[in-house]
């Protein structure tokens, strides 16, 4: 893959904007994403996606053929979205203008996609999901 710099000045590989030098790779992060899809499940749960960043996101699903579907555009920082989903739905937060890959945290544990099952969450609780810079 090349790395250019486009208009914005920041580095992108792939088209998809580098991470700080101290993360991983950003091909890394997006081979995995590329890599991951939904699997059927009959266990739901709510989700409450929170926007902790300093940025507009777009939450972004995860379907039967690995497709990135968003769910929801333009979820501005401190906003939250409720989310019906599966134990097996991956998700992941792409910032809305640059499509960087943003981080999920819940229950002490911080990942680049969101899966309800890798998580713990509970059927019959509040579920809050922090997406943070």
């Amino acid at each position: 893959a090349v790395v250019s710099t486009q208009s914005t000045g920041k580095k992108m590989l792939s088209g998809m904007p580098a991470f700080p030098e101290s993360g991983p790779s950003v091909a890394s992060l997006e081979q995995r994403v590329k890599n991951m899809k939904s699997s059927r499940a009959n266990q739901k749960f709510t989700a409450h996606f929170t926007n902790q960043s300093k940025v507009s996101i777009n939450l972004i699903w995860k379907d039967y053929n690995g497709k990135e579907e968003i769910i929801r555009m333009y979820i501005n920082p401190t906003t939250m979205h409720g989310e019906n989903t599966f134990l097996t739905h991956p998700f992941i937060a792409r910032d809305s203008d640059t499509g960087e890959l943003k981080r999920f945290n819940f229950n002490g544990k911080k990942d680049y996609v969101f899966e309800g099952l890798e998580f713990g969450v509970q059927r019959d609780a509040s579920n809050i999901i922090e997406i943070v810079d």
